[in-house]
């Protein structure tokens, strides 16, 4: 590769010195890491800190560029990068190694192919593609169920502008030494184009796809153009004077205070549900920006943001902000792994904080073992050939220094000491996965409910499935659309509307309606099956998120038309029995409910002399049950509920029925739990699929349950 250089560039006056020491820099450094790790470990909100880092970064390469290229110095591409990535990558190298280790010994397996393919996408630094891919919510905030490496998104996007960025401003010099343009102008005219487009991409993503949008690289160049924007501006800043003329030091001190406080104030003032980045992340963006002008402005000036900055416990957390950004997130994982605690308290969250800066330091000496790995002891001199000259390669001083092979040698030894272990994690992980896809889906490997039952046990060693690849598609089989025969047009287009029938084509021997929510349609998985094996017709009137009941004074418009159509659907049909949920579970105390308006609801359907079930509703959690079994394993305390946390003592559906006749009350509740605990998985089948529907899986396994008590209850 030819590295691009550009001709010695005029500077109006004398040639552009070094740049002074700026300690509020670092400064603002700290302040930003401490709003990342404050509002990570305590909040839910958007901190802003990281767009402060993509700034800083940017203008410090840009500035670092141009006087390079203003004094006629080589860019020296192929040596920038290698420093770069080599200084990089050693303590990220370091972090995703510990990471490894803790992953393989706190976190369950079926979290481990995952959890490698992110270790992956940071040491290749395109993790924040593979959590766009996954449609990870980075609001989601740092629970167990979160990712130990989803902060290296930013690295990610930081390390891809690394390697553009320097190619640009090539280009830009190449540009400007054939034209004879000024560098300055060109290079602010480059990165003002990239600022509005990457801008403009950045609010429309960003409206049509947040969680996209954040980890899009496209979508975040605006704010490195914006910190090489800044940078190009204090190139063009004259020098102060000692102190600089007094409206000077007035504008630089309202331009820091303005900018710190536009920076402290993201994260207060952005809600946890305002879409970023777009142009809200203009608030931190800018700020950063203006401090940055503030300091070139005057430098020093009393009361100036620059004193407070320049504080020495802001520029030391300044210096380890890199460490702390790389630790604090496997440590707020680990604990909440851990400790099972969704909130952090005060002096653990300083804990975290605190350890991220003991292993900050602590991993220091490790991030120089691929350069001692490196020294390796020259290989002997072949034998010298009297007859040929030697050959001296030299290297123009225009061109560049060539990279060094040490720097190359770092910088693959320290990517092997990570992959090696990776790959073999990794190989681990296909290996289990293979092993799984081996193991034969039969009723003795995954009896599921019939452990309960008494007529079967789990064998051990058995991975519980369905799989999180399998988790979407969970849901009841509810059999083809219904037509017109069944109460489709009466339904319309307020709900879902569904039959299955004899399949050998003969007259159904009973007729069953169910009609409800995503709750009753988590049944017909069990309800169908057992159709089909007594020659039912199974007709279901659905509309997700819409409990059957009379209409409620303040109720959902849409779901009492829904209910009121359904109603009439069933009278049209008069079938054998109609299937409702009666009870509603709750999270909390009192932890179920009587269906508010059910009584009413089902009384049209009972004085026209149709039999009507009533189911008792599952447990529901405040957590996802699924994700708690892929975080936590089968096994944990959290994803075996007491039962008396779950369920009240007595089912609320028993008084209601004994108001009314043809009122049938059935209740799964002791195939969903023990006498003591509302388990995660029974039978090797994960019994639910999130926080409140149980799978199609596990439901298929309760189909003698619902056969057995369905018959028994009607008298079929």
């Amino acid at each position: 590769m030819t590295l691009l250089t550009a001709q010695r560039i005029p500077v109006s006056g004398e040639e552009r010195a070094a740049p002074a020491h700026r300690p509020e820099i670092q400064g603002l450094r700290g302040v930003a890491v401490l709003l990342v790790v404050a509002f990570h470990v305590w909040t839910d909100r958007v901190s802003g800190g990281v767009d402060v880092f993509f700034v800083l970064s940017a203008f410090l390469l840009t500035g670092s560029f141009v006087r390079r290229v203003e004094s006629g110095r080589p860019l020296a591409l192929r040596a920038y990068w290698l420093r770069t990535f080599s200084r990089l990558l050693g303590p990220l190298a370091v972090m995703l190694l510990v990471v490894l280790a803790v992953v393989l010994l706190l976190f369950p397996p079926s979290r481990w192919e995952t959890l490698v393919g992110h270790a992956w996408g940071s040491l290749f630094y395109v993790q924040n593609w593979v959590l766009a891919a996954e449609a990870v919510d980075y609001y989601a905030g740092g629970g167990a169920a979160s990712t130990p490496l989803q902060h290296t998104w930013s690295l990610s996007v930081q390390g891809q502008v690394f390697l553009l960025w320097p190619l640009l401003l090539a280009g830009t010099a190449w540009a400007a030494r054939r034209t004879g343009a000024s560098f300055r102008l060109l290079a602010g005219t480059v990165f003002t184009v990239v600022l509005a487009a990457s801008l403009t991409r950045s609010v429309l993503a960003t409206a049509a796809s947040p969680d996209a949008a954040y980890f899009d690289t496209s979508a975040r160049l605006w704010e490195f153009a914006l910190g090489s924007l800044a940078a190009l501006a204090v190139a063009a800043l004259p020098r102060p004077g000692a102190a600089g003329s007094a409206a000077r030091r007035g504008l630089a001190a309202g331009l820091g205070w303005a900018g710190l406080a536009a920076v402290v104030a993201t994260p207060i003032l952005v809600g946890a549900q305002t879409r970023f980045p777009g142009a809200v992340a203009l608030a931190p963006t800018l700020g950063a920006a203006a401090v940055l002008l503030s300091g070139a402005l005057a430098t020093g000036t009393r009361g100036g943001v620059g004193r407070v900055l320049a504080a020495r416990p802001l520029v030391r957390l300044g210096d380890r902000a890199y460490g702390v950004y790389l630790w604090h997130w496997p440590l707020l994982i680990a604990y909440a792994l851990v400790t099972v605690r969704e909130e952090v308290p005060v002096a653990h969250g300083i804990g975290i904080l605190l350890g991220s800066l003991v292993l900050t330091r602590a991993a220091a000496p490790l991030t120089r073992l691929p350069a001692l790995l490196t020294r390796l002891p020259a290989l002997p001199a072949l034998p010298a050939n009297p007859r040929r000259r030697p050959v001296r390669l030299r290297r123009s001083p225009a061109r560049g220094p060539l990279p060094g092979p040490g720097d190359l040698a770092r910088l693959v030894a320290t990517v092997l000491l990570v992959a090696v272990p990776v790959g073999a994690a990794h190989g681990g992980t296909l290996v289990r996965e293979a092993q799984q896809q081996g193991v034969e889906r039969s009723g003795e490997n995954y009896p599921g409910a019939a452990v309960l039952r008494g007529a079967a046990v789990a064998p051990a060693g058995v991975p519980p499935v369905p799989t999180a690849a399998e988790r979407e598609d969970e849901w009841g089989e509810t059999g083809p659309e219904c037509g017109p025969e069944d109460g489709r047009e009466t339904i319309g287009d307020l709900g879902d509307c569904w039959a299955v029938r004899p399949t050998d084509g003969s007259a159904p021997t009973r007729t069953l309606v169910v009609v409800g929510d995503s709750h009753a349609m988590q049944l017909l998985t069990p309800v169908t099956r057992a159709a089909e094996r007594n020659g039912w017709a199974v007709i279901s009137y659905l509309r997700m998120g819409c409990r059957y009941a009379a209409a409620s004074l303040g109720g959902d418009d849409a779901c009492d038309a829904f209910n009121e159509a359904a109603r009439n659907a069933v009278l049209e049909q008069r079938p054998d029995a109609v299937l409702t949920i009666g009870t509603r579970s709750l999270p909390e105390a009192p932890h179920e409910e009587l269906v508010d308006g059910y009584e009413e609801g089902v009384a049209p359907l009972l004085e026209a002399g149709l039999p009507v079930v009533a189911l008792r509703d599952n447990p529901r959690f405040p957590y996802d049950m699924f994700e708690c079994v892929e975080t936590y394993g089968a096994d944990h305390p959290r994803c075996n509920e007491p039962r008396a946390e779950a369920l009240q003592e007595v089912n609320p559906l028993l008084e209601a029925a004994a108001r009314h006749d043809g009122l049938h009350v059935v209740d799964l509740t002791d195939r969903l739990c023990t006498a003591d605990v509302c388990p995660s998985v029974v039978g090797n089948v994960v019994v639910y699929r999130d926080l409140d529907h149980v799978t199609s899986s596990y439901a298929a396994t309760l189909t003698p349950d619902v056969e057995e008590r369905l018959t028994a209850t009607l008298g079929w």
